[in-house]
């Protein structure tokens, strides 16, 4: 697999998936402040010519969401999705989703200072996606059960973004959260791929 990735960018997100992965990948790096980014080889694999982009034989695709539960299903082993009839699959994917679907909108309208209309936002509001999101939260646990998924690492990973920048509140319980997915061995390789591509 190639990983289409650059530093201080979402792709982290993906980087770390693939460390917990434990699958070969090489990086492909993109730098996004380049002259002509982005360019048609990157928009061949994510026509949206962002990051991530992933490549698999003649699989390609972004989002970070699908790129997560597209690796997670190629490493069943390390148990990082539950499989297709696993009751606990369709909460996964609720999860998987909301970072994306979710807390990334409402995190802009925070930041924008934009009116919220509840009731015509798919995403509701702030407090009512961070209530539904800490609810979900219990200590020494994830989010469906014993088992670190991706979509506990993306949902870690969008706190740690929304915390770091004033975006979403420091509760106990996403700090909580958010510290014992960074502890990951995985993590840690990852953030040492990044600090070594200048993210650091």
């Amino acid at each position: 697999m190639k990983l289409w990735y650059g530093a201080r960018t979402r792709a982290f997100t993906a980087l770390w998936m693939m460390e917990e992965a434990g699958l070969p990948y090489t990086l492909e790096r993109v730098d996004i402040r380049a002259p002509g980014h982005p360019n048609d080889a990157l928009k061949a694999i994510n026509p949206m010519g962002k990051l991530p982009a992933l490549e698999d034989g003649e699989a390609k695709l972004g989002e970070t969401a699908a790129i997560l539960l597209y690796v997670a299903d190629k490493a069943p082993a390390k148990k990082l999705a539950p499989p297709i009839g696993d009751p606990r699959r369709g909460r996964f994917l609720q999860w998987l989703i909301f970072p994306a679907t979710t807390i990334e909108p409402v995190m802009v309208e925070r930041r924008n200072k934009t009116p919220v209309n509840s009731l015509q936002s798919g995403w509701g509001d702030y407090d009512r996606a961070m209530d539904a999101l800490s609810g979900a939260m219990q200590p020494d646990r994830w989010l469906v059960g014993d088992d670190f998924t991706a979509a506990d690492l993306y949902i870690a990973s969008s706190l740690s973004f929304g915390m770091q920048f004033g975006l979403i509140d420091k509760l106990p319980a996403f700090e909580e959260f958010a510290g014992r997915a960074r502890a990951r061995p995985a993590f840690e390789s990852a953030s040492a791929i990044e600090a070594k591509e200048g993210g650091g």
